[in-house]
């Protein structure tokens, strides 16, 4: 192509980002050279210095270098010239999608078009449409580059809109939810936290979650094939377009960063003489009629099939964690008959390798209104049920949080006694406008008071089942939902409970990832006499920092987006039975 080649675009509309018609100029075009060499707004000027054009609407000509081709959509053009003012972009996206099909990286390129801002309120590109005329007046042009350093606000990103950049400082990937799909977030230094798990509630949490978007940024990968990576990766980033990815702002990358990931977790081996014990959410556990059919669940699988590969993940890890009682969230709430959720869990548990795992029927049917259920299944080589089973269906537990299961147990080789509960309480979605449950802007999220009234309900008819059965030795499983210094966390704690994973394994902590922010709401919390007992507790990360869109590398991972709580005793072999 000559360099100073001008082509003439003709068009009927602008639908979306594409032009109808394109065409090369005639022998009796506009000859190139005045293009090449006319006067030109700086694009600079045509950004300006706020969220908006001061030129929208208005025709301009522009040069500058393509830094990016995007197909069926445009490209990026971005005068090579040190910048005047830090606050406005040199940097301008060409919404024209046939002269995309045309252009190439590093071409010279002079355009006449009309500036419009694309996007939605402050979340905008400034652009370039109804092209009139463009001219190729140089190729193989020196790329420009700039640096960011994050954190970075959005007002100092609106001024590096459409520019190439290489992001300075170590960086971190904080959220994989879409990494199957092309896009995954990064952070600078490590991976986000939610605010409430490291600070207690008040104003200072939301402003603690702003601060940290700040020092986050959305990724645009260059192909849509990626293998597995978790989580807290790191990598080394390349350079990128700080473009729009059609609803918000982000980094366009050149090319597939580079990944470091440490191995799959491995659960370190079990000691001789525990009694192990898990909570585990399951992710909707349903096995539709327990028949082969009854698909798609309420929650749970959409088809046979989707169950049989949520039942081999579900199992391999088990087979892994070799659990002596499991306490489950997320099971199909249908009863204990041959056909339910609860008995397709115990053969799933049986076929481990034991085979001598039973469940917890407390006799009712049903336990509560909720689709979903907790539940306790426990081996029996290693416990013994001690008297009935009991259910709280006091009215924080009647349309919010799932009615709580308790059993008290005996451990076979030492006598000893145990009360166990699970409980699953209100999550934080579906929130009122208004009332005592509505979002108090404290960073908890809305049915706090709800949570906080289930575990003052809680606690002391537990106290009344451990008072009647003669043991101090309590306790309490599930998903809280709640984050770690949250109002129902610090219930438990004000009541006497030890939070086992942080008094044995120490801060910080996670079990689930909220939008790219790491933070616990599974727990295990002992009365102070059984915490003496405890050996062991862990937190397991096979499941909150995987993308479940991907095939991962070990089976038992992606079995939930939860990860599993799991906690060792070893009790006196010299203690008699309370």
């Amino acid at each position: 192509m000559p360099a100073d080649l001008i082509r003439t675009i003709a068009f009927s509309a602008l639908l979306g980002l594409t032009l109808t018609a394109c065409r090369e100029s005639t022998s009796g075009a506009q000859s190139p050279a005045p293009l090449c060499s006319a006067d030109f707004s700086p694009i600079t000027d045509v950004q300006g210095k706020g969220w908006t054009s001061p030129l929208a609407d208005a025709n301009v000509n522009v040069r500058g270098v393509v830094t990016r081709v995007q197909a069926n959509r445009g490209f990026y053009l971005e005068e090579p010239a040190r910048r005047v003012d830090p606050a406005a972009s040199r940097a301008l996206f060409v919404a024209d999608a046939e002269l995309a099909r045309s252009v190439r990286k590093a071409q010279d390129v002079a355009v006449s078009a009309r500036v419009t801002e694309l996007g939605n309120a402050r979340d905008t590109i400034t652009s370039l449409t109804d092209v009139v005329a463009y001219a190729v007046c140089a190729e193989g042009a020196e790329l420009p580059r700039s640096s960011l350093s994050l954190p970075a606000n959005a007002r100092l990103r609106e001024g590096f809109e459409g520019m190439r950049l290489a992001i300075e400082g170590s960086l971190v990937l904080s959220d994989n939810y879409r990494l199957a799909r092309g896009e995954i977030v990064l952070s600078s230094d490590a991976a986000l936290r939610i605010a409430t798990e490291e600070m207690k509630p008040g104003p200072s949490a939301p402003e603690r979650e702003r601060r940290d978007g700040e020092r986050s940024v959305r990724a645009v990968l260059p192909g849509p094939a990626y293998p597995p990576i978790p989580v807290g990766a790191t990598l080394e980033m390349p350079e990128a377009v700080l473009g729009h990815a059609g609803d918000s702002k982000a980094l366009l990358l050149d090319a597939d960063p580079r990944f470091h990931a440490p191995d799959p977790p491995v659960l370190a081996a079990r000691e001789a003489g525990t009694l192990r014990i898990v909570s585990m959410n399951l992710l909707n556990y349903f096995n539709g009629d327990g028949r082969g059919g009854g698909f798609p669940t309420a929650r749970g699988a959409g088809n046979p099939a989707e169950f049989e590969r949520q039942q081999a993940r579900t199992g391999a890890a088990l087979a892994k964690i070799q659990p002596d009682l499991l306490a489950v969230q997320e099971l199909e709430n249908d009863g204990f008959g041959p056909d339910s959720a609860a008995q397709s869990l115990l053969e799933l548990l049986n076929a481990q390798g034991a085979g001598d795992w039973a469940f917890i029927d407390p006799g009712q049917g049903p336990i509560g209104r909720d689709v979903i259920t907790v539940g306790l299944f426990y081996r029996r080589a290693s416990l013994e049920p001690v008297g009935p089973a009991a259910l709280l269906r006091a009215e924080p537990f009647q349309g919010r949080s799932r009615v709580p299961l308790a059993q008290l147990f005996r451990e076979r080789n030492s006598g000893q006694s145990l009360l166990v509960a699970v409980n699953h309480l209100k999550s934080k979605g579906r929130c009122p406008d208004q009332g005592p449950d509505a979002d108090r802007g404290d960073g908890q999220g809305c049915w706090n008071h709800a949570r906080v009234l289930a575990v003052q309900a809680l606690l002391p008819w537990l106290d009344g089942l451990a008072a009647q059965s003669d043991t101090e030795n309590l306790l309490i499983l599930g998903d809280m939902n709640a984050w770690r210094r949250e109002d129902p966390i610090t219930a438990y704690r004000q009541a006497g409970l030890v939070e086992l994973v942080e008094e044995l394994s120490g801060l910080p902590q996670h079990s689930f990832l909220f939008y790219g922010r790491r933070g616990t709401l599974d727990y295990a919390l002992a009365s102070p006499q059984l915490r003496a007992f405890a050996r062991r507790a862990v937190i397991w990360h096979i499941n909150a920092d995987w993308s479940h869109e991907q095939t991962l590398p070990r089976p038992w991972l992606g079995m939930s987006d939860h990860d599993p709580v799991i906690v060792d005793f070893v009790f006196s072999q010299a203690a008699t039975s309370n």
